[in-house]
């Protein structure tokens, strides 16, 4: 679908930027679990390359998707 990101996502990514942020857990919004692992790995050269561009696009559509019923 490749839309821009939600809020929480873009939250998390920034979370996600700080190394001693604990990961977040399941009271987290996908959308939030999804940019917080993006920038974790954006921080973290060692899993550069890890996924692929549309790896990570399909990966936060489908947080989205998943968080669409809860309002998010």
């Amino acid at each position: 679908m490749d839309r821009p990101a939600n809020d929480d996502m873009v939250e998390g990514f920034r979370d996600g930027y700080d190394l001693i942020a604990p990961e977040p857990s399941s009271n987290r919004s996908n959308s939030y679990r999804h940019g917080f692992m993006v920038g974790r790995l954006d921080k973290t050269p060692s899993d550069w390359g890890k996924y692929s561009y549309d790896q990570l696009n399909l990966m936060a559509d489908e947080a989205m998707q998943a968080d669409e019923p809860r309002g998010i």
